[in-house]
């Protein structure tokens, strides 16, 4: 048994194969209900602008479980290229 401070004892893959299981669980039903904002209404809190998020299909929309909104630092430009490092796609 690890006994230290500050150090958990936490299985990574199962951790990992657990927040996994629970964006697909928000992707395939987003109606379920999470312990995390989802959807529109996150969109909203993260400041996306509301024009945008109505463009977009609403299974796309339903589904969002994001954490932050890139866009807020700037708009893209043509040319330019976006890279999203830790999207927890896996």
């Amino acid at each position: 048994m690890n006994t230290r401070i500050g150090v958990a004892a936490v299985d990574r893959e199962e951790l990992r194969a657990r927040i996994s299981e629970k964006y697909r669980d928000v992707a395939m039903n987003p109606g379920l209900g999470f312990h995390f904002h989802t959807g529109a209404p996150l969109a909203r809190m993260l400041g996306y602008p509301p024009e945008v998020v109505a463009a977009l299909p609403p299974g796309t929309v339903d589904s969002f479980a994001g954490t932050g909104n890139p866009f807020l630092f700037g708009d893209l430009h043509a040319g330019e290229t976006v890279v999203d490092l830790g999207c927890g796609a896996g």
